[in-house]
């Protein structure tokens, strides 16, 4: 398997491993108790039950406090912290990135969640997530396919 530009490997391609780094993740998160939640393009897979999306490089998760705590509990897990910038931090696991937002512009879907269940496992959303899914990707229900990078 080809790496992509970034040095990671895109979750669709490796789903068993995409589910280790995003089961370490929440394990962690829950232990340190931070609410944390899927958000943007895993979200969308999710929900839509299909999974991780062909193409989003990275798995996408959020968090509301906590974030200097969960940072230095991630970096001694082994998840290699890659940069922060604006409204997010990344970090890398099993050539997977790990793309860790905690600055957000739509608040009003972050009040309380409501919870899918992927792989017998429960996780948060954003609340009401159809209606967050909509104002952020129109139609939403629509698989839409774009160029991505083959590796």
């Amino acid at each position: 398997m080809k790496f992509h530009p970034y040095g990671n490997i895109d979750p669709f391609k490796v789903p068993e491993l995409a589910d280790k780094l995003l089961n370490e993740y929440w394990d962690i998160a829950e232990r340190l108790k931070i609410k944390t939640f899927l958000y943007t393009g895993t979200c969308l897979g999710f929900v839509r039950g299909d999974n991780y999306i062909i193409g989003d490089n990275d798995i996408d998760v959020g968090i509301l406090n906590g974030l200097t705590k969960l940072t230095l509990e991630l970096v001694r897990n082994g998840f290699i912290f890659r940069r922060g910038y604006g409204k997010n931090r990344h970090f890398l696991k099993y050539n997977i990135l790990l793309d860790l937002w905690f600055g957000f512009y739509d608040m009003k879907f972050l009040q309380s969640f409501d919870t899918i269940i992927y792989k017998d496992r429960t996780y948060n959303v954003p609340h009401p997530v159809e209606k967050y899914l909509e104002e952020r990707y129109g139609d939403w229900k629509v698989k839409k396919y774009r160029n991505v990078w083959e590796g």
